[in-house]
C-alpha cells in the first residue's frame, strides 16, 4: 500500500509530533516486506508553513533532513495536495490541526482517505469539560470527578461558583490543551490563584477547568478497533513518586513509570470495559487510549480520551501494542483497512441518501 505521513502542526506537542514522525522513520525504513510505501510526507510548521517531500525510494529522511529538503506550500494547498495524491494519509498530528476536528472535517469534505477518524469524535475529544460529561453519562461505572468550567468570558460568575462549589486540593488545567501543558494543582483554593491562573492561559486558551483533586493511582488503556469489533490493550499502571503528573513531570526523564500489565485483574477488566465502552461511543477510528484514576476506594474516575496518543519509541501506547503482539506497521495497515471499509459503507449511504425525494 502507498502511504502519506503528516506531522507538525500548530500545536504545544509539536515536538512531540515530530518525535513520532522520526520514530516512524527508522520503524519504516527497518521494516520487512514492502507492503508498507510510503510516498510522500508532509509538515506543518509552528507558523504554520506546509511543507512536503515525494520520496522516489523506500528511505524515508529523519525531520532534519526533510526540512532541508522540503519544497514550501502554503497551508491552503494542503487539501488540493493531498486528494490529487489520492493515496491514504496517515496523520501524526496532535493537538491543534491534529485532534481538534480541523484535519477531519478538511478530510472528509474533500473526500481524503486518511486516519483522521470522524470530525464529532475530535472536537469532542478537544474538549476536555464536554467529554468528561460524555463520559460520564455514557458509563455507571465512573464516578464523576466535581468540576468547574471556567470561561474567559464568565469569568466573575465562574470564579464565584468555583469556590462555592469547590475546596481542598484541586487542580487547574487548560480544557483545551494537550500534553498536560500548564497543568497545575494547590492545596487550597483563592480568588487570587484563580485569576492569577486565568491570567497565564490566557494567551492559550478560551477555558480551563479546576477539578477536585482525586488522591490514588493512575492508569491508562490503549484500545485498537478492527470495524466493528473493539480490543482493550494491556492497561498501563502508572508509577509516580510525585502523585502528581503534569507536564514537568512528563517532560522530564525518570519521574515516573508505567507498568504494561495483563487485563486478568479485576480492576483491569473494569478499566478496559470501560475504555471500550467510551471508545465505541466516541466512534474511534482505529486507535487511541484513555486515561484514568483509581481512588482508594477502588472508585474509577476518567480523566481524558486521547485519539493520538504518543507513538515514540518508548511512549505507552506502542509497549502496549508490543504486549498485545503488534507493532506501528499493523497500526497502519489496520487504520487503512478501516478507512476502506468506511469509505464503502459511506459511499453506499450517499447513494441512497441522493435517491430520496422530498414532497
Amino acid at each position: 500500500m502507498q502511504l502519506a505521513l503528516i506531522y507538525g502542526g500548530r500545536s504545544v506537542e509539536h515536538d512531540w509530533s515530530i518525535a513520532m514522525y522520526n520514530h516512524f522513520v527508522d520503524v519504516l525504513n527497518n521494516a520487512s516486506g514492502a507492503d508498507i510505501l510510503p510516498v510522500s510526507i508532509y509538515y506543518i510548521s509552528r507558523s504554520g508553513d506546509l511543507l512536503r517531500v515525494g520520496l522516489d525510494w523506500r528511505r524515508l529522511p529523519k525531520h532534519e533532513e526533510f526540512v532541508a529538503r522540503a519544497i514550501t506550500h502554503p497551508l491552503a494547498s494542503l487539501a488540493n495536495l493531498l486528494k490529487s495524491e489520492g493515496i491514504f494519509v496517515f496523520s501524526l498530528l496532535q493537538g491543534q490541526d491534529g485532534e481538534d476536528g480541523q484535519i477531519q472535517a478538511l478530510a472528509q469534505f474533500h473526500d481524503i482517505p486518511g486516519s483522521f477518524g470522524n470530525k464529532t469524535a475530535a472536537v469532542l475529544s478537544a474538549d476536555k469539560y464536554l467529554q468528561g460529561i460524555v463520559a460520564n453519562c455514557l458509563c455507571p461505572e465512573l464516578t464523576p470527578i466535581p468540576t468547574v468550567h471556567v470561561s474567559q468570558s464568565n469569568l466573575e460568575l465562574d470564579i464565584t461558583g468555583a469556590l462555592q462549589d469547590l475546596a481542598g486540593p484541586c487542580v487547574l488545567k487548560p480544557n483545551t490543551l494537550g500534553g498536560s501543558f500548564l497543568t497545575e494543582c494547590t492545596d487550597e483554593l483563592s480568588e487570587d490563584i484563580l485569576r492569577s491562573y486565568s491570567e497565564r492561559i490566557a494567551p492559550y486558551d478560551s477555558s480551563f477547568l479546576v477539578q477536585q483533586r482525586i488522591f490514588g493511582t493512575e492508569y491508562t488503556c490503549g484500545v485498537l478497533i478492527d470495524r466493528h469489533e473493539i480490543t482493550a490493550l494491556p492497561v498501563g499502571r502508572i508509577n509516580n513518586p510525585s502523585g502528581f503528573l503534569g507536564y514537568d513531570q512528563k517532560t522530564r526523564k525518570g519521574t515516573y513509570s508505567v507498568e504494561i500489565q495483563d487485563v486478568e485483574d479485576t480492576l483491569e477488566a473494569r478499566i478496559a470495559s470501560i475504555s471500550t465502552q467510551i471508545a465505541r461511543e466516541f466512534r474511534l477510528h482505529t486507535f487511541g487510549r484513555l486515561d484514568f484514576v483509581v481512588d482508594e476506594q477502588q472508585r474509577v474516575h476518567f480523566f481524558e480520551v486521547n485519539l493520538v496518543p504518543l507513538l515514540t519509541a518508548t511512549s505507552t501506547f506502542p509497549k502496549m501494542l508490543s504486549k498485545a503482539g503488534f507493532d506501528l506497521c499493523h497500526l497502519i495497515r489496520l487504520a487503512a483497512s478501516n478507512e476502506t471499509y468506511q469509505r464503502h459503507r459511506e459511499e453506499i449511504r450517499k447513494i441512497e441518501t441522493s435517491r430520496i425525494r422530498l414532497p
